[in-house]
Formats: C-alpha cells, sequence, structure tokens
C-alpha cells in the first residue's frame, strides 16, 4: 500500500515536522512505499543545516536518512520554492518538482495521503 505525506509546516517551532518525518519511517519500515511532499514552509525542511536558525535543533540527519529507507520520491511544490526565493539546487536532497495544478493527480496516485 502506497501512502504520500505532505509536509507544509516549518521545520522549527513545533513537533509536528519531526513527527511527520517519523511517520514516513515507520510506514517505511513496514514497506508501505511512502512518498512525500513538500508545501508551503514545509520545503524549509530540505534546507542544509547550514541554513538552520542556531538555536534550534536540525532535522537534517533524519532528512538524510530517507534514503537509507528507501524514501525515494520526495516532492516539491515549484510554487512553494519561488514564495521563498528557493531553487531546486539549494536543497539538500534530490527531488522531483511539481506544480500546484498539479497535485490531485499526484495524491490520486496513493492509497493513503497524511498531511502535516
Amino acid at each position: 500500500m502506497s501512502c504520500l505525506i505532505t509536509l507544509g509546516r516549518t521545520p522549527y517551532g513545533s513537533q509536528s515536522a519531526k513527527e511527520s518525518l517519523d511517520v514516513a519511517l515507520v510506514f517505511a519500515a513496514f514497506e508501505q512505499q511512502p512518498a512525500m511532499l513538500f508545501v508551503d514552509e514545509g520545503v524549509l525542511q530540505l534546507l542544509p543545516t547550514s541554513q538552520s536558525p542556531c538555536s534550534h535543533k536540525h532535522i537534517g540527519k533524519i532528512i538524510s536518512a530517507l534514503e537509507m529507507y528507501e524514501i525515494n520520491e520526495l516532492w516539491v511544490e515549484q510554487e512553494s520554492l519561488d514564495q521563498f526565493g528557493l531553487m531546486v539546487d539549494d536543497l539538500s536532497q534530490a527531488v522531483k518538482v511539481i506544480n500546484r495544478s498539479q497535485l490531485s493527480q499526484l495524491c490520486a496516485q496513493y492509497h493513503q495521503h497524511l498531511v502535516f
């Protein structure tokens, strides 16, 4: 069974980002083939460690572990990148870019959809 996990929250200020990544790792551990979609402030989770506020613990180690758990489907919404003035090359992980108008088609490809 496949699952799309949408991450739309900033990596700092709450536990939501870490908890959503933990859920993805649990799904992968049980061979549920999770994919991840980063939208809105969620794209900030993909910034390299050097760009994080020093007062916050960076979740980059969890992000870098996604590949070990065979979570290879990472999607980023182009409009969210534009909102923060980011390019794909600015991100710490290889991602596939999707336009906002294509999101419903992406979601339809998965059996489950969790939003954080």
